[in-house]
């Protein structure tokens, strides 16, 4: 089997070109997801190209051809080689000397054979030649490509106890890839069998898989999935509701909206503090990451779909845009018959032009009002004002009123 250069132009790209001009013939092959992705007809974000070469030879080579090489995990063999804006990974060819579950140890070889046999899963271990000639050392690549099909590579449970990471990417490279289809047989019984080995990874590694599995056009097949084999309570117990994903999810089909893992975790959750606190910090998210979900899960603004215009508009004011998004379309995928009621108030926020609180600090100290607790004060009680009025007050009236506040604040 060949790619198709015309349907694939990073093939027959001058960068691609240049760089396997600068290596010795048959040194180099494109491989994973770039061959899997161009063989499913989805779109190739990033080229990996597997070498027979060490990486010091890599270097030394395509340096003199000019790239820009970075050593960003020479350890493990691999160099980012940049072109023309153009980003390759290249790694030398590897064996596995010893595994922990959580990383190997590996070493250099020359056999494409080997190479391929380390790899999770058979529509990962393809690899393709400059001309688009497609090699499948596993015998199983091309033949699961055609049935969508995700199967570890060999024994599914030695896979898996090599890396137990490899349990998210079989469900995540199901979300992404495999469609209708119905999971493996064996892998989804070594999944089960040896799911308790995730409590071992880091959670850097877990949020990255959960987050690109939540990415998934349709994820909620193969969340159920999880569920249904007791992985989702093991990865995710604040947030295992799958029936709640599965209903974001038809309301973005039907709405068009982009996925967003966010939102579709935030689905899957309760809206409780405590226990979204506990799930940030079990994951290690990223301080925006934690701010986004802690304000939905904190959030007490009443929010409703029948509210009076100016009530609305002080509601989304107090919750904030990004909470107030967050609320409104999870309501409207749970809402039956109101959804379009909640759809609304989704549309309202996102379109609705949000009013700047017109006093500035600098403007209450021209007043004679200091900086400290009592600036803090005057600012809350004259944004509280500002509100209440449904935005009306203007600045002139909030200063009047700033002064008369001063006076009682400092007593006089």
């Amino acid at each position: 089997m060949k790619l198709d250069a015309d349907k694939n132009p990073w093939l027959g790209a001058q960068s691609t070109r240049k760089l396997f001009a600068a290596l010795p013939d048959d040194s180099a092959r494109f491989v994973g997801g770039c061959v899997r992705n161009a063989l499913l007809g989805e779109p190739v974000a990033d080229l990996d190209i597997a070498t027979t070469l060490e990486p010091a030879d890599v270097a030394k080579m395509l340096k003199q051809a000019g790239f820009a090489i970075h050593e960003t995990g020479i350890a493990h063999g691999t160099l980012t080689v940049v072109c023309a804006g153009t980003v390759f990974e290249i790694t030398t060819l590897r064996r596995d000397v010893s595994t922990d579950g959580r990383r190997a140890t590996v070493a250099f070889t020359k056999d494409w054979n080997e190479d391929a046999h380390r790899r999770d899963f058979t529509v990962n271990a393809l690899y393709a030649d400059l001309d688009g000639q497609v090699y499948d050392p596993t015998g199983q690549g091309l033949a699961d490509i055609k049935t969508r099909k995700i199967r570890f590579v060999g024994d599914a449970q030695t896979r898996i106890e090599e890396d137990y990471l490899r349990i998210l990417r079989f469900f995540r490279f199901a979300a992404w890839y495999a469609n209708d289809q119905a999971l493996d047989k064996d892998g989804l019984a070594a999944c089960r069998d040896l799911q308790a080995g995730l409590k071992t990874l880091s959670a850097e590694r877990v949020w990255a898989e959960i987050k690109k599995l939540l990415s998934a056009p349709y994820p909620f097949r193969t969340v159920n999935v999880m569920l249904v084999g007791g992985i989702l309570e093991t990865l995710l117990p604040e947030a295992s509701n799958a029936e709640g994903l599965q209903l974001l999810c038809e309301l973005e089909a039907k709405k068009v909206l982009e996925p967003d893992p966010y939102l579709r975790l935030m689905a899957m959750s309760g809206r409780d503090e405590l226990a979204t606190a506990r799930l940030c910090k079990r994951l290690k998210m990223s301080n925006k990451e934690k701010t986004r979900l802690m304000h939905w899960a904190g959030d007490q603004t009443k929010l409703t779909p029948d509210m009076p215009e100016k009530e609305t508009e002080i509601a989304l004011y107090t919750a904030g845009r990004q909470v107030a998004l967050d609320r409104a379309v999870l309501r409207a995928a749970g809402a039956g018959d109101k959804m379009d009621a909640w759809w609304h108030v989704y549309n309202k926020a996102k379109d609705w032009q949000w009013p700047s609180f017109p006093v500035t600090g600098k403007d209450l100290i021209a007043l004679g009002i200091p900086h400290g607790p009592q600036l803090g004060k005057a600012m809350q009680a004259l944004e509280a004002l500002w509100i209440r009025s449904g935005f009306s007050v203007q600045k002139p009236q909030l200063l009047t009123a700033a002064k008369m506040l001063f006076r009682n604040l400092d007593g006089t």
